[in-house]
């Protein structure tokens, strides 16, 4: 395996909470980061944006259009920064409309004044996450601008913002990027259509990136980390029994319902459940009836109907 290829769990809005984020180390991930947070949020305590904080110190991924605001959040979080991600890629409207996220693709300055200055005032490493354009690809354009930054790595998804989640990601255009910035000592990691192991070790033969980062394919299928090492290592890897996936799911179930209590933990459940699921006989119906289940006693048998020891649950009323 090559030396310094990494595979890490992707900032995604709604998803990578810290129960996420710990289950994708349990299964193998190499570094993880939080949801994207607002420095406004940050500066302004904002409720929304607190319960988003790490609970403890990990790579922290920052939104926004200020340089200045970029570090003054960081000052406020330092603690529980161990690694600065400044995203320049999120696609959604509500963020972009502000001049935010990969609005700042059309703000090649601000965002390289961004970079510039969290490099000459903080002492963690400091990267950016960024798409291959606005409307077209202008990759390489971009990278060249960022250099000058001197970022510790850019995070590249292989679509414009135009495209969003459609078509397919351009890995051959992240491989250009990636080539351009290790002539000058920059680490590239790419993102996009990474959902199975083999599209993992598929990146890892053929693109000159340092490592990956996978975002929805790590939804509700948190060994996609280890068995892409297995894989990559040894040519082979053991796939989970349905059995397994489900007790996987109840372990997640259970520090959701800890940790956000019966209603909201059983509603963002659904959300994973779907990957849980994933390939799994009967699946569709599966999630059918899932999706209907409104109490934990409705949960619990059909947790038990399943084949799957809820003991652990039993205090969770």
């Amino acid at each position: 395996m090559k030396e310094i290829f990494k595979i890490g769990l992707a900032p995604m809005a709604g998803y990578t909470d810290h129960i996420m984020r710990s289950i994708s180390l349990k299964w193998g991930a190499d570094f993880i980061f939080t949801e994207m947070l607002s420095v406004d949020g940050i500066l302004l305590n904002d409720r929304a944006t607190t319960k988003l904080l790490p609970k403890a110190p990990c790579r922290v991924q920052l939104f926004g259009n200020e340089p200045l605001k970029f570090l003054q959040a960081y000052e406020r979080i330092a603690d529980l920064v161990t690694w600065i991600d400044v995203n320049a890629g999120c696609p959604v409207k509500k963020v972009t409309r502000k001049g935010s996220g990969s609005a700042l693709l059309q703000q090649l300055e601000k965002l390289v004044a961004i970079i510039a200055l969290l490099k000459e005032r903080v002492e963690k490493p400091v990267s950016v996450k960024i798409r291959l354009g606005w409307n077209d690809n202008r990759v390489l354009e971009i990278v060249s601008k960022l250099i000058d930054a001197g970022p510790d790595a850019i995070f590249i998804h292989g679509r414009t913002t135009k495209q969003k989640y459609t078509g397919k990601a351009d890995w051959e255009a992240i491989a250009r990027a990636a080539n351009l910035c290790h002539e000058h000592g920059i680490s590239v990691f790419g993102s996009g259509d990474l959902f199975t192991p083999e599209d993992v070790k598929k990146i890892y033969d053929n693109y000159p990136v340092d490592g990956v980062i996978i975002a929805r394919g790590a939804i509700g299928n948190p060994w996609i980390f280890q068995q892409s090492k297995t894989l990559i290592e040894t040519g082979t890897y053991r796939k989970l029994t349905a059995i397994e996936r489900l007790s996987a799911f109840a372990e997640h179930l259970l520090l959701l319902l800890k940790e956000k209590g019966i209603d909201k933990g059983i509603k963002e459940s659904r959300k994973f459940f779907v990957g849980y699921t994933r390939n799994i006989p009967n699946a569709a119906k599966m999630r059918n009836q899932y999706m209907r289940l409104k109490t934990i006693d409705d949960i619990k048998k059909f947790l038990i109907f399943h084949g799957i020891d809820i003991k652990r649950m039993e205090s969770v009323n």
